[in-house]
């Protein structure tokens, strides 16, 4: 259940406690995954019309982004498990959007390489994540887009973490 400020009750010093919070951390931790699982259906539905999901479209941009990962590289920088890691790299290859060749200096080490038709692929996507992103900050309002993503940035920094982008 949420709190409001004004129904919490007031300590013997007539301080609220949590002031500082409209719900306990825990309930931000609900609200956040929430958050998350909402804009993640929307992503998905968005890159349908390209008939990708949220994974392909973020191994293809650090794939771009890396220039022929290993696929060690690749599971770290993205932060994916590696069997999902490896589903996701097959389903791109299946589509011919990417393709796995061993190193010249190492043959066990296995390199990703984006595609012609991947590249192609991406340009398309970015334009479906620029509309659906436009749609975000029109439902959001462009001032709570840009807080939203400074105040994940740093909390995610705070927390340890590196952001994402």
């Amino acid at each position: 259940m949420y709190l409001l400020r004004s129904e919490m009750a007031e300590d013997s010093h007539g301080n609220r406690p949590g002031s500082e919070f409209a719900a306990p951390l825990a309930e931000l931790v609900w609200t956040l995954s929430d958050l998350e699982r909402r804009l993640a259906l929307g992503l998905t539905n968005a890159l349908s019309e390209e008939g990708t999901t949220p994974d392909q479209w973020r191994i293809l941009e650090t794939l771009e982004r890396l220039d022929s990962p290993t696929m060690g590289e690749l599971a770290e920088v993205s932060g994916m498990a590696n069997a999902s890691l490896s589903r996701t790299v097959d389903a791109l290859e299946d589509t011919a959007c990417a393709f796995r060749l061993p190193t010249v200096t190492d043959r066990r080490r296995i390199t990703v390489h984006v595609s012609d038709r991947g590249r192609d692929k991406l340009a398309r996507i970015r334009q479906i994540v620029v509309a659906w992103e436009q749609t975000l900050q029109q439902r959001l309002g462009p001032d709570a887009a840009t807080a939203l993503l400074e105040a994940a940035d740093f909390a995610t920094r705070a927390l340890g973490g590196a952001r994402g982008r």
